[in-house]
């Protein structure tokens, strides 16, 4: 019965009968409304019309709405000049070819609903303002026009939508959890005797921040539709997946080095190695918990891009490794091979490739960022 009562109670919680987006279409609508018919160019009534149409929950949906109408309402009033003024036809014939007219480019460029506006200026303008059509056709382009205009501006200043700030959240919620494990990593190398974590634990972990990563994917998809038109061409767009790409290459070497046995920490040069090893994970950590405070700043989304400075300091942080794997991993080898057996050594080798290959993950994504800026 309590159960019941929770199930219910929740359902009323996510019962939304009028949300921020609804007031924003009203409030825009009434002042468009207000405006068109206070102003002394007639036809007015269209800028609601149009505001009503365009205005969206996002950005994209809106542009590419707007975009259909702008179109759409273009090549109507194009098409009613020629065929009232240019061509005498009957009003049957001329109107069906018309209309035929509209459908046929309309689907040259792609049209969804912007040739149903074509349509209604066509039969609009040639029956109702047969007079002064070629007044009353540009009169309502410029109202929607001018009504796409103020829907764009109301969808990013009037309660815009949070889906983009949330995805950068969750890529920065995410690098974080990432960087929590890589210090569960540097810790066991720094012991003496680092005890294996339990595959139980490890599978939980990683369903975790696989279900993060999966729901930032997801997320992904709705802020794109925020980017307006062609989104894949937009630098944020960018900017998401390199982080996108730097998770998952930093998830998969995380996973293959939890797959290794416990690190040896004899004899003292593979000792040592594991230190230096432990050293880059510290520095890896401090460059991804920077870059998901980066992330986190509203400076990045309004710049659409990460600082290219800071990025440049992130950068530099492992600049002192770059060539230490084969350095290292050769002074750890020269000892004693009694000490060490061929598995042991290939579980060595493994692991300091993977660290570093992480290393080179982050050093790509900051250093790409400094280059998209210059």
């Amino acid at each position: 019965m309590m159960n019941n009562t929770h199930h219910h109670q929740r359902e009323h919680q996510q019962q939304t009968w009028f949300t921020r987006q609804d007031l924003r279409l009203a409030v825009v609508t009434g002042l468009s409304a207000g405006l068109g018919l206070l102003s002394p160019i007639p036809y007015g009534y269209y800028l609601p019309f149009t505001t009503s149409a365009v205005l969206s929950s996002t950005y994209g949906n809106s542009m590419k709405l707007g975009i259909q109408r702008l179109l759409g309402s273009l090549m109507g009033v194009i098409i009613l000049i020629i065929f009232t003024r240019g061509l005498e036809l009957p009003l049957p014939l001329g109107i069906g070819l018309a209309l035929a007219t509209t459908r046929l480019f309309g689907g040259i460029l792609g049209l969804q609903v912007g040739y149903k506006v074509a349509g209604n200026i066509i039969v609009m303008g040639w029956l109702v303002h047969e007079q002064v059509e070629t007044v009353w056709g540009p009169i309502r382009l410029f109202w929607t026009v001018l009504g796409i205009v103020i829907s764009l501006w109301a969808t990013q200043s009037i309660w815009p939508s949070r889906t983009i700030p949330k995805l950068h959240q969750q890529f920065a919620s995410l690098l974080i959890a990432i960087g929590q494990e890589l210090t569960i990593e540097s810790n066991r190398l720094k012991q003496g005797a680092p005890i294996a974590i339990s595959p139980k634990q490890q599978q939980s972990i990683r369903l975790s921040l696989q279900r993060q990563l999966n729901a930032a994917r997801q997320q992904q998809l709705s802020a794109q539709m925020e980017l307006g038109v062609n989104p894949e061409h937009h630098p944020l767009h960018d900017l998401w997946s390199s982080i996108d790409l730097l998770i998952s290459q930093l998830l998969t070497s995380l996973w293959a080095i939890r797959g290794l046995t416990a690190p040896i920490q004899k004899p003292r040069q593979v000792y040592d190695l594991h230190q230096k090893e432990a050293e880059l994970i510290d520095i890896m950590i401090s460059q991804i918990l920077r870059i998901s405070s980066e992330l986190k700043s509203p400076r990045t989304i309004s710049n659409q891009r990460l600082n290219p400075q800071n990025m440049l300091q992130i950068n530099k942080l492992s600049a002192t490794f770059n060539e230490w794997l084969e350095q290292i991993t050769e002074e750890a080898l020269i000892t004693d091979t009694d000490q060490i057996n061929e598995q042991q050594l290939r579980q060595i080798i493994l692991r300091a490739t993977l660290i570093d290959y992480m290393r080179s993950a982050v050093a790509e994504t900051t250093s790409s960022r400094v280059k998209s800026s210059d």
